[in-house]
């Protein structure tokens, strides 16, 4: 049922990205992988998070940013995460209660549109976000009236692909229709180069725009290990495309094109380019 959804959309709707993450939200970032904790901590690093200020986490998911963020905000500050799916949100708000959290909240809400007051935040913090959005301009300009003047947002966008992993992404594009082919190329279009990022979001408003790419070995234990934690996440949407008497043969291809790239322990290490862009609202 849940690929029949998916597989008659016209578009990839808003709606059903919400369904993919809810499916995801019970393993979202929890199966022994070091990956968007990594990722958030640096974000927060060059983005300056500093006690008392007031933070926005777009697309807060299982709260990667979120609780760092609150750390170092401190008491004096507060932080608001905003998340499309209902079941990432849900159980944030339990963790954020089990923790005894009173400087952090999340909300049900869209990023392509928030619907909050201009001006609200010192810093705004979209952790692989916005290449997720209908229109990744226009929600940039609307975090752009979110921000205080004199303030800053921070966004992480992948950068180029590791070669030694084509031949698994190959695997899929069989089973990626035409309307959902823009799920295949998060990393063309604006998002391509650095430069085509910055220009993009130098023309939602914003500026001083400086962006640095990183490169981070993400280590599985073995070929079985991604492919359970590829179903935790946005990748999960390639399994749910396969067929059901498919998925078995899939499965084979991967942990065959997977096998070679065995490191003498076993694991299988993914070079995962990320990049941080930090811009200003003057």
């Amino acid at each position: 049922m849940r690929r029949v959804i998916v597989l008659r959309m016209s578009a990839y709707t808003r709606q059903a990205m919400a369904l993919l993450f809810d499916r995801t939200a019970n393993t979202y970032d929890a199966l022994g992988v070091d990956f968007f904790g990594v990722f958030a901590r640096e974000l927060l690093d060059r983005a300056g998070v500093a006690p008392g200020e007031r933070v926005l986490d777009v697309g807060c998911g299982r709260g990667a940013v979120l609780f760092p963020a609150a750390a170092r905000v401190g008491a004096g500050g507060s932080v608001l995460g905003i998340d499309l799916s209902s079941a990432m949100i849900e159980r944030t708000a339990k963790d954020i209660e089990d923790r005894g959290l009173a400087n952090v909240s999340v909300s049900l809400m869209d990023a392509q549109e928030p619907t909050l007051p201009d001006a609200g935040f010192d810093v705004l913090l979209a952790s692989f976000v916005v290449f997720f959005l209908p229109d990744p301009v226009a929600g940039l300009r609307s975090w752009h009236r979110l921000v205080t003047p004199g303030g800053r947002a921070g966004v992480t966008t992948f950068g180029a692909d590791d070669p030694r992993w084509a031949a698994v992404r190959e695997v899929f594009k069989p089973f990626v229709p035409p309307e959902l082919a823009w799920t295949l190329a998060v990393r063309s279009g604006l998002f391509a180069t650095v430069e085509g990022f910055g220009q993009a979001v130098e023309s939602a408003g914003f500026t001083g725009v400086t962006s640095v790419e990183r490169v981070y070995p993400v280590k599985f234990a073995d070929p079985g290990h991604w492919i359970t934690w590829s179903w935790s996440h946005g990748q999960r949407l390639f399994w749910e495309l396969v067929p059901e008497d498919r998925l078995d043969a899939v499965r084979q291809a991967v942990l065959a094109e997977l096998e070679p790239l065995r490191e003498p322990d076993g694991s299988v290490v993914l070079a995962q380019t990320v990049r941080y862009t930090i811009a200003h609202r003057g």
